[in-house]
């Protein structure tokens, strides 16, 4: 009766299977640090997009503010002319 015991032919695993199943925690944990990175630190295109926000701003204020001194050169000029004190050029 013991005959078939000594003759069972042995389960064996692939070396693969066993390599797989004792780097599962090691993967595991590995997935969710990957995981939690990605969550938690901001997308590179918001990084890149403020600072082309910040360009932008720069380059409209400095445009506004030539439109305001190219304005307040034309009303002073308009002003001379009114009060009868002629160009800027006579003026020292």
């Amino acid at each position: 009766m013991d005959e078939w015991i000594s003759k069972a032919i042995p389960i064996r695993r692939s070396r693969a299977a066993t390599r797989r199943s004792a780097s599962d925690p090691a993967l595991l944990s590995t997935t969710l640090t990957s995981g939690a990175r990605v969550l938690l630190t901001p997308p590179r295109e918001i990084w890149l997009a403020s600072l082309g926000s910040a360009s932008l701003t720069i380059q409209l204020v400095r445009t506004a503010w030539v439109r305001v001194v190219a304005e307040g050169t034309q009303a002073e000029g308009a002003l001379r002319r009114v009060l009868g004190r002629g160009s800027t050029a006579g003026a020292a």
